[in-house]
């Protein structure tokens, strides 16, 4: 009773902050770190790129003191990937640049030990961009909310997951690479992130990303823990009827929550629509990255998905802090409400 009750007058408080603070695309587009000092700011942007034979992913998250830098391709079943996850701030070798209303991402240099790639694409936005915040229904926040026992020190500590900006847009990633002498053209569906905004890894307890996309279909599972909310999930697919909003899934919370990289996932997502969604993720290939001096683990994996029984690829992301002890907050999982 008091849980409905709960997710009831927090559906209400966020719809009215939702319209009172519309998402703001252009000035998202143009967010830079230009007169910050606060080393906790990150501005990120992130892109996966993927089709049957080629998958790729990079990532330049900007903090005034340094940047975190990926990138990987997995061609032709192996995987080549930049071994140095830091540089110092303007001087990563991803250039990343919006080129009018396109993105240009440039990388020239060695991954693995001894392989040498130059990589010159744009991505070219297909669909309206998702906002974590406003496009999401408001009862995935409300219920991550009515989980937790609301009291003033509660209330205080959401500012620390607030004023973070995180939103996501479908296209097409079009470009050359240079592998090893071997020149690759390639045209891939794409979905980049951009996210900004105070961003401490080690306040995070555990969290999952899946994200698969194709030319017709793209699909989205998101799950973070912090200290403040012990589950909170959003999700969403588009298929060639629109874009449909995640209600709830099943994800295992169990098998997440070992501190290792499940191989395999499947699980069903229920959507706006009414209908069921069933998913499986396989994984393929991955690297481990390391924040704040191991303080927090990232796995990044490209996966082979099965949705709706449709075949894809997509990344598989899941991430540990340091302390196990941390996971899900140590609630008992089957007592969280969903």
């Amino acid at each position: 009773m008091f849980f409905n009750l709960k997710k009831k007058l927090m559906c209400r408080a966020i719809d009215k902050r939702n319209g009172q603070h519309p998402f703001d695309y252009q000035y998202a587009e143009s967010f830079s770190l230009e007169g910050v000092d606060d080393p906790w700011i990150n501005n990120s942007y992130y892109f996966s790129a993927h089709d049957g034979t080629m998958s790729v992913f990079t990532r330049l998250g900007r903090r005034v003191n340094t940047e975190e830098t990926w990138f990987a391709v997995y061609w032709d079943g192996k995987l080549y990937s930049l071994k140095q996850e830091f540089f110092p701030q303007g001087q990563s070798p991803i250039v990343v640049e919006k080129a009018g209303e396109d993105w240009a991402i440039t990388y020239q240099g060695t991954l693995n030990d001894h392989d040498e790639i130059l990589f010159q694409a744009k991505f070219v936005a297909k669909q309206k961009p998702i906002d974590f915040t406003s496009n999401m229904p408001a009862a995935r926040m409300a219920t991550g909310m009515a989980n937790e026992k609301w009291n003033k020190p509660f209330f205080e500590a959401l500012q620390n997951i607030s004023g973070q900006c995180h939103y996501e847009q479908e296209g097409v990633l079009e470009g050359r690479m240079t592998l090893n002498g071997k020149t690759i053209d390639f045209q891939l569906p794409c979905v980049r992130d951009h996210s900004f905004g105070k961003r401490d890894w080690n306040y995070m307890n555990n969290h999952l990303w899946l994200m698969a996309v194709a030319p017709d279909h793209q699909f989205n599972y998101s799950l973070v823990s912090y200290p403040v909310m012990s589950v909170l999930e959003v999700g969403h697919y588009r298929d060639e009827a629109g874009m449909h909003y995640m209600m709830q899934a099943d994800v295992d919370f169990p098998q997440i929550s070992q501190g290792v990289v499940p191989q395999e996932l499947s699980f069903q997502m229920k959507l706006d629509n009414g209908k069921t969604l069933p998913v499986t993720a396989k994984v393929l290939a991955g690297v481990t990255y390391r924040f704040q001096d191991g303080q927090y683990i990232l796995h990044e994996n490209i996966a082979e998905f099965t949705i709706d029984g449709k075949t894809c690829r997509g990344i598989l992301e899941i991430g540990f802090n340091h302390d196990n002890n941390r996971f899900f907050n140590q609630r008992e999982l089957n007592s969280i409400r969903r």
